[in-house]
């Protein structure tokens, strides 16, 4: 019997044209659309409009089934920009009132934690999950960071990632309308006038992006983003540059990149296997978030702080870190607490997630 012919070679140049083509659909497609919805939900005036735009267009083409990828150096260097644009508010004066803070801001990690724990048990009745899912998918902590400590303790981590994603949409797209219907901006002096000079950027960039990949290297959680601020903020608090604001352009186009790669976490098919846990966890995401709101509110009562409610609001909130901190820069807040706050509250629950599992796990209402 005669063996069957090989199948022929592809021509020369051929997967390189197939990656190419790849790559193409997969990013410069869902970035184009993204850019063309940040710029159409700004030019209607909307809050967070570059950032909330991409998103919606970005996450609605990636929910259709498309394939959208974020390069991680794109993503890396969105986190670095929006980090160095915090640390660069941060003056010797403020460096001292965040310490101040530093009570409220244990206090606000604890009390995420806390409700995550105590909303386990229903979540995962109603949702149909097993609890250890559960409990990390309504944790207030990074998308990665949740999935892979959840992952040691035999959770699902495509349904920790899929919610996660969920609940920063959620509280981006919502928390802002409802502070600017509550609290009109009234102007804060908060925020840097002086751009930061181009050539002092040219050093400064580079030197927290190095910062930012040493954290990463030791596992800090949200190392790209936050070892950048702390970076940017000591230099710039020790006075060896004059404290400013970034560039108009360059913010802009980090605002694109936080809006595309929340939007890309949309992957369909974990939306669609997750269809009841969605619905149960949308509702009890919300009430986590209105409670943190009104603890919020409560510390400001208690303490009258000369802090605007909306900054102690975002300060609180369970969004993503660097939503949160470009929210509070659209609504002229003090960005550089709630950049304080959210910085406890990731190495808190990353430090707590695991070890706070292991024991409340033992207990029967936390077991399946």
């Amino acid at each position: 019997m005669n063996a069957s012919p090989p199948p022929p070679e592809p021509p020369a140049g051929a997967e390189h044209g197939t990656a190419v083509a790849g790559w193409a659909r997969a990013f410069l497609l869902p970035w184009g659309l993204a850019t063309i919805g940040g710029g159409l939900w700004a030019a209607l005036g909307l809050p967070l409009g570059w950032l909330l735009g991409a998103a919606i267009v970005a996450g609605g083409f990636a929910i259709t089934g498309q394939p959208t990828r974020v390069p991680a150096l794109l993503h890396r260097a969105g986190l670095i920009i929006v980090g160095v644009s915090v640390g660069l508010w941060i003056t010797p004066k403020v460096a001292g009132e965040l310490l101040g803070w530093l009570p409220a801001m244990i206090g606000s990690a604890c009390l995420g934690v806390s409700l995550a724990a105590l909303m386990t048990p229903l979540f995962a009745r109603s949702g149909r999950l097993d609890k250890a899912t559960a409990y990390f998918s309504l944790l207030p902590g990074g998308v990665i960071e949740m999935a892979n400590i959840g992952d040691r303790y035999h959770a699902n981590r495509a349904a920790i990632a899929a919610l996660h994603a969920i609940r920063v949409g959620l509280i981006v797209t919502l928390l802002p309308a409802a502070l600017l219907l509550l609290y009109p901006p009234s102007g804060s002096t908060a925020v840097p006038v002086t751009p930061v000079a181009a050539q002092v950027l040219l050093w400064l960039v580079p030197i927290c992006g190095l910062a930012g990949w040493g954290a990463a290297r030791l596992r800090m959680p949200t190392a790209w983003f936050l070892a950048p601020m702390i970076a940017a903020g000591v230099i710039s608090g020790s006075g060896l540059i004059a404290s400013g604001h970034m560039p108009a352009t360059l913010l802009l186009v980090a605002k694109l990149v936080v809006g595309f790669s929340l939007g890309a976490k949309f992957k369909r098919e974990a939306m669609r296997s997750l269809p009841r846990a969605i619905a149960i966890g949308i509702p009890l995401l919300i009430l986590i978030g209105g409670l943190c709101a009104g603890a919020a509110i409560a510390v400001d009562l208690l303490i009258g702080s000369s802090e605007p409610v909306p900054t102690l609001i975002l300060g609180f909130s369970i969004g993503g870190m660097a939503e949160m901190v470009l929210t509070a820069k659209a609504l002229s807040q003090n960005a550089a607490l709630v950049a304080a706050f959210h910085a406890v509250r990731a190495v808190s629950v990353n430090l707590l997630a695991g070890p706070l599992w292991a024991r409340i796990s033992r207990y029967p209402l936390f077991k399946d």
